[in-house]
């Protein structure tokens, strides 16, 4: 006898299996209808590179997780939700196409591998949703936030999984079925129920709870565009349409080089929109944000979940300053990007930050601070050009000052960048550009001041295309990096602590004295995150006499923010997040603190000032190490 079973077995009325698929299916299509076209309401927007390769890699993060799920567990409960679900599904279309069209699939080997398959997807959604309501109910971590409807829907698939076996088990009893060991589970609950239940109750039992199998499958379904479900089709839609994280570096401005500013939901691109409902309110993008942790109760989510709350109310003319973001939390952002880098679904929140402050500005309602920030920016332009100076066109290497200030110590940096080029053999020439990097002013949201900057220094640049420039600010290095090129230029830029360790590995730099001292590094947002360079500096510090180096935990791409620079204009959370800082490099036991960028430097200096008045925790520049 070939192994098979029968569909719709001891189900006689097929009325409400139509129903119950005619009611989800117009709820699917529904709701679908009405989530498309809102987000086809947004504006275009710019193409985010090659599509083909957008889509491998979205493709590629959902069929693995990689990169999306941090943390063993995670990983583990989603894969298990996510393909158990996924297979389940798969089941029940070949039951529904034997059904309905007379095909024969399910027969011999193919349904002893159906059985099997199913019963081990089953196991693996109980399994993910048992992690799942540990880690909501029983860990409780603080970033993340638990609704009524994240239970709701937990205990919905968990009792519809629960059902299906049920009934599986009572058909099992009734049948006498000679395949059922093809469904352990199944058939456990089968030997279980046996000694109670005989062939004929299991078969009124079954009929009864096949009803309420079909209905709770059926409902899950038709919630799915209504409810948080919905993010199994935005989450790989916004990967689609995210720019790839290596490119990203340059985007403080729309790709397309356009200078529109995002005021209100009408403003919205198509991705934007897609963004937010795609957002699953994991709070990843609390745990290090510099707003968050620096006291203000604000959050790449709570932009996040009031943007799909306006829109969801087809409030499209509602303002997003004010409304999706606070002003506090709207320029105090540092651009620092640890929100986008731990986002699942690949937010581009410090985009849209900068997004909202340029439709401020467009708006003339910026505040005192940062208006001050572009007049003094605009004075120094027009100085610049009556003062017209033109490089050393026969100097090795040149140096960008960078943000410089005698008082914050950026001076001392420089002076020692130049003794170690003289020791190395080198003839540097400090460069004198006629205006600020412009970066700074771009994340503020002046995108037409930044580009009258990035002309001025690309005109003065020009006398040395072909040239190496080095600079001891991560700010200005990605600006120069990755944000000029758009405008002109041919030149090398490198942050000294790469120019630095490749003279080191030459044998042309060595360590001048013994420190004897145990320190922890500090990576700088826009270098590290920005720019993947986490290696130099660790190899400057290896090449220093007597420096033990301590990694404290959040460290290289998970490091944490000191609270300055990238744009924010505010002192709110400046200091609270430096002094959260020297308190992870004391916890693991760091005499002193290293870093390579003037903005962590003055203010971790700052807060050592604050933590400890009579003998501060000394703040050093990686450059200090060889002089």
């Amino acid at each position: 006898m070939e192994p098979s079973r029968q569909i719709m077995w001891n189900i006689g009325n097929h009325g409400f299996l139509k129903a119950a698929t005619a009611l989800a299916v117009a709820s699917l299509a529904v709701g679908l209808a009405v989530r498309i076209a809102a987000w086809r309401r947004g504006t275009k927007g710019a193409a985010a590179g090659n599509r083909r390769a957008r889509l491998v890699a979205a493709l590629s993060a959902i069929a693995t997780h990689e990169g999306m799920i941090r943390g063993r567990m995670y990983l583990v409960m989603h894969r298990c939700v996510f393909y158990g679900t996924l297979l389940l599904i798969f089941g029940s279309v070949m039951v529904a196409l034997e059904m309905h069209l007379g095909l024969k699939l399910l027969r011999g080997a193919t349904y002893l591998a159906f059985k099997l398959t199913l019963d081990v997807a089953g196991v693996a959604v109980l399994v993910g949703a048992g992690l799942a309501a540990w880690k909501r109910y029983v860990v409780r971590p603080g970033r993340l936030e638990s609704s009524a409807g994240d239970a709701f829907l937990l205990v919905m698939l968990t009792v519809a999984v629960l059902s299906g076996f049920l009934v599986q088990g009572l058909r099992l009893i009734a049948t006498s079925d000679p395949w059922a060991a093809w469904s352990p589970v199944g058939n456990a609950i089968a030997w279980l129920l046996g000694k109670t239940v005989g062939s004929q109750r299991a078969t009124a039992f079954h009929a009864e709870l096949w009803y309420g199998h079909v209905a709770l499958a059926f409902t899950l379904i038709a919630l799915f565009p209504w409810s948080k479900l919905l993010h199994l089709l935005a989450v790989p839609l916004n990967l689609y349409l995210s720019v790839p994280w290596a490119e990203r570096a340059s985007l403080s401005a729309p790709p397309d080089g356009s200078t529109a500013a995002t005021g209100t939901i009408a403003d919205c691109s198509r991705k934007q929109l897609v963004e937010a409902d795609a957002c699953v309110t994991c709070g990843r993008c609390k745990k290090l944000c510099s707003i968050y942790q620096g006291g203000i109760p604000f959050a790449p989510i709570t932009m996040m979940k009031n943007m799909r709350s306006l829109t969801r109310r087809g409030n499209r003319r509602a303002p997003l300053r004010g409304v999706v973001v606070s002003e506090a939390a709207l320029w105090s952002c540092t651009g620092c990007r640890s929100c986008e880098d731990r986002c699942p679904m690949g937010g581009e929140h410090a985009a849209r930050i900068v997004d909202i402050r340029r439709g401020a500005i467009g708006m003339g309602e910026a505040p005192q601070a940062v208006v001050a920030r572009f007049t003094e920016n605009e004075t120094a332009l027009l100085y610049a050009e009556k003062r017209r100076t033109v490089p050393d066109r026969n100097a090795d290497v040149y140096l960008w000052p960078g943000c410089r200030d005698a008082e914050t110590g950026e001076d001392a940096v420089l002076s020692a960048l130049l003794t170690l080029l003289d020791r190395a053999g080198l003839a540097a020439s400090v460069l004198e550009p006629p205006a600020c990097c412009g970066g700074t002013i771009r994340r503020l949201g002046n995108e037409s001041l930044f580009r009258r900057d990035a002309v001025a220094n690309l005109g003065y640049l020009n006398a040395i295309e072909g040239k190496t420039i080095v600079t001891p600010c991560p700010h200005c290095f990605n600006t120069l990096k990755n944000e000029y090129p758009r405008f002109g230029g041919n030149f090398r830029v490198m942050h000294h602590s790469e120019y630095l360790a490749g003279l080191v590995a030459a044998g042309k730099l060595g360590a001048a004295k013994d420190f004897s001292l145990t320190a922890t590094y500090h990576d700088p947002c826009f270098l590290g995150r920005y720019n993947d360079e986490f290696s130099a500096p660790r190899k400057l510090i290896g090449s220093a006499q007597g420096i033990s180096l301590l990694e404290m935990k959040h460290n290289r791409r998970k490091s944490f923010c000191c609270g300055s620079g990238g744009g924010t204009v505010t002192e709110v959370t400046a200091l609270p997040n430096g002094r959260e800082r020297l308190r992870q490099a004391v916890k693991e036991g760091a005499e002193a603190v290293i870093t390579g960028c003037p903005y962590c430097r003055d203010n971790l200096a700052k807060a050592a000032l604050e933590e400890c008045p009579e003998k501060p925790l000394p703040i050093l520049d990686i450059v200090e190490l060889l002089i």
